[in-house]
C-alpha cells in the first residue's frame, strides 16, 4: 500500500473562486500534491442537519475529490500541533453529491481526543474500523471505516477545526493509492527557473510573463501568478502586470488551471535581487554663481569618481538623467554639461556588458551665492588699548565662516571676535560651501577708557591707539557732555592733555568722533580723572 501525503501549505487545485470554507469554494485534489488555503471561519452553515455526529461547521475547509481507480480509500489527518486539546473533525458527502444536494454524510468523526482518552489527536479513516460515524465528545476512537470507491465517483470532504486552527498533514491511504494517485492529474506544468536581477537599493521590477512558456505549453489552460500559496490555491488576488519586489529573495506561485476540468497545479519560482554596483546613493553637486546670473554650468565628469565610489571606471558605465524613470530605462541621457539654476538629477551606473545590472544615485545640483558685503556692518562693543572685541553684522551670516588677519584661517562660525589688537585688520569671509573668499579692511579702534592728566608721566594724554598712520584718518573731535567741541586733533598727534583754551577741564565724561579712510565712523566716550 502506498501512502500519499500532503500538507496544508503546498500544491493544490480549486474548483471555484468562492471561499474554501464553503462547498462552492471546495479545493479539488489533483495529482499527488498538497494544499494551502486562506480558509477561515465557518462560512455558510451547510452540514448541521446533514450528519449523525451532532456537529456543525466551526472553522471549516472543503475538499473535492474525483476518483480515477477502484478500491478502498482512507486517510490520516494529523494536526501539526500534537497538543491533545487540538481537536479536528471531518465529514464526507457522496458519492456524486452536489453543493445544492449534499444528502446525509456517509462518514463523520467528531470524537474529542481528551474526552475519549486518546493518546494522539490524529483522526481519519483506516482499515479494520467498522463504524461509519463516531462522536461527539468521548464517543469513538478518532478513526472510522474507509470508503469503497469507483472510477468517476466524486466526494466532498469537510475538515472542521472546532479547537485549533493550525495547518495539518493529510496522508491518503488504501489500495487505490498503489501504483500512483487515485485523483485526476492536473495540467502538465514544469517548474521554471528563477528570475534574477541586481540592484543595490534592494528593489526591482520583474516581468513575470517571461516565465509562461517555461511553465506550460498546454492549451485550454489559464495561468496566474500569486504572492503566496494560499492565494494561488484559492485563485484570488493574482498579480497584475509587473511585480515590484523589495525582498532579496521572493517566492512567486504560478497557478495553471485546466479550463475544461477546473483542475489546477501550482508551482513556484524565486525572484532574486542581487546587489548592483555599490555607488554613492546621494550626492550634493555645488557650483558658485560667481557672476550672479542665477545659473551655472555643471560638468558631470567632475563628479564621476564621487558617484562611482571607488569602482573601476574602466569596468562601469555612468550616465545622467533628468527623471528617475529615464535612468531606470536608460533613455534620454543628459549632455556632459548642463546649465542649471539648481535641481535634482539621477546618475545610472551599470557594469559594462550588463546594462540590467545597475544602480541609481540621486544628485542635487546646488547653486551657491558667493558672500556679498552690501549689508556689512561692524560693531565694537568692547574697547580698550589692545584687547578689543568686535561683532560682524552680515545678511545670511550663518552661510559663512570668518577669519581676521589670515586668509588661511583659522575660520570660525561665530560673528564675534575677542581680544583683537587695535589697528587696521583684514577681515576674510568664506562661503561654507567653498564657493568663494572675500576680504575687506576693517579698523579696530583702541583707546583708554580714562586718563589722568597730572603730569606724572602716566596716562597724561588721551589718544586713539593703533590707528597712527598719517593717512589713516582726518581728525579726532572731542566734546564735553553738552556737545561743545573742545579739541580737534590728528590721530598721529600726541593726544589731548585735558585742557580747553589753556584751562584744565574738570573730571567728567567726554565724547569723541572719528572718521577713518575706509569710511568707517566711530564715536565713543572716555573719562577724565584728576
Amino acid at each position: 500500500m502506498r501512502i500519499l501525503s500532503f500538507f496544508l501549505f503546498l500544491f493544490a487545485c480549486s474548483i471555484s473562486h468562492a471561499q474554501s470554507s464553503d462547498c462552492s469554494g471546495a479545493i479539488q485534489i489533483c495529482g499527488d500534491g498538497s494544499i494551502s488555503s486562506n480558509a477561515n471561519g465557518a462560512g455558510v452553515q451547510e452540514i448541521s442537519e446533514l450528519n449523525s455526529c451532532s456537529s456543525r461547521e466551526n472553522n471549516s475547509l472543503w475538499l473535492y475529490i474525483e476518483i480515477t481507480k477502484a478500491g478502498t480509500l482512507g486517510f490520516d489527518l494529523k494536526p501539526v500541533s500534537s497538543n491533545l486539546e487540538v481537536d479536528y473533525d471531518f465529514f464526507i458527502f457522496g458519492p456524486n453529491a452536489s453543493c445544492g444536494n449534499l444528502g446525509q454524510s456517509i462518514r463523520c468523526s467528531t470524537t474529542n481526543p481528551l474526552a475519549s482518552g486518546a493518546t494522539t489527536n490524529l483522526t481519519g479513516m483506516r482499515p479494520g474500523e467498522t463504524d461509519t460515524s463516531e462522536g461527539p465528545g468521548a464517543n469513538g476512537n478518532n478513526f472510522i471505516k474507509p470508503l469503497d470507491v469507483l472510477p468517476g465517483e466524486t466526494y466532498f470532504i469537510v475538515i472542521d477545526r472546532p479547537i485549533g486552527d493550525g495547518p495539518f498533514e493529510l496522508n491518503w491511504t488504501g489500495d487505490v493509492t498503489d501504483n500512483g494517485t487515485p485523483f485526476p492529474e492536473g495540467p502538465e506544468i514544469e517548474k521554471p527557473g528563477d528570475l534574477s536581477t541586481c540592484n543595490a537599493s534592494g528593489q526591482a521590477s520583474f516581468d513575470l510573463s517571461v516565465q509562461e512558456s517555461e511553465i506550460t505549453s498546454q492549451v485550454n489552460t489559464t495561468l496566474s501568478f500569486h504572492t503566496n500559496l494560499a492565494d494561488a490555491t484559492d485563485n484570488i488576488q493574482p498579480i497584475q502586470g509587473s511585480y515590484l519586489s523589495n525582498e532579496p529573495v521572493k517566492t512567486i506561485y504560478a497557478r495553471v488551471e485546466n479550463d475544461l476540468t477546473g483542475c489546477a497545479e501550482i508551482t513556484d519560482f524565486e525572484l532574486i535581487i542581487e546587489d548592483g554596483p555599490v555607488i554613492t546613493p546621494e550626492y550634493d553637486f555645488a557650483q558658485c554663481d560667481l557672476d550672479f546670473d542665477g545659473a551655472e554650468n555643471f560638468r558631470f565628469s567632475d563628479i564621476d569618481s564621487e558617484i562611482l565610489n571607488g569602482l573601476d571606471p574602466n569596468q562601469f558605465e555612468i550616465a545622467y538623467f533628468l527623471e528617475p524613470n529615464q535612468a531606470r530605462d536608460n533613455i534620454n541621457p543628459l549632455p556632459a554639461n548642463l546649465s542649471s539654476e539648481g535641481e535634482t538629477i539621477y546618475a545610472r551606473v551599470w557594469e559594462k556588458g550588463f546594462p540590467n545590472c545597475y544602480n541609481i544615485s540621486e544628485i542635487s545640483l546646488n547653486l551657491n551665492i558667493p558672500p556679498q558685503l552690501q549689508d556689512f556692518d561692524l560693531v565694537q562693543p568692547v574697547v580698550n588699548s589692545n584687547n578689543n572685541s568686535i561683532s560682524i553684522n552680515l545678511q545670511n551670516s550663518g552661510n559663512y565662516e570668518y577669519s581676521i588677519g589670515n586668509i588661511d584661517g583659522p575660520y570660525q562660525e561665530e560673528t564675534e571676535f575677542r581680544n583683537i589688537s587695535s589697528g587696521f585688520q583684514t577681515l576674510y569671509i568664506r562661503d561654507k560651501n567653498g564657493c568663494a573668499i572675500i576680504s575687506t579692511e576693517i579698523a579696530i579702534i583702541g583707546y583708554d577708557n580714562f586718563f589722568t592728566p597730572n603730569n606724572d608721566g602716566i596716562n597724561d594724554f588721551w589718544q586713539i591707539r593703533g590707528i597712527d598712520e598719517p593717512a589713516a584718518a582726518n581728525f579726532v573731535s572731542i566734546f564735553d557732555r553738552y556737545g561743545k567741541l573742545l579739541k580737534k586733533l590728528h590721530v598721529s598727534e600726541k593726544g589731548w592733555d585735558g585742557t580747553f583754551n589753556g584751562q584744565e577741564m574738570p573730571s567728567d565724561d567726554y565724547w569723541f568722533r572719528l572718521s577713518l579712510r575706509n569710511r568707517q565712523e566711530v564715536t565713543g566716550h572716555f573719562s577724565l580723572i584728576r
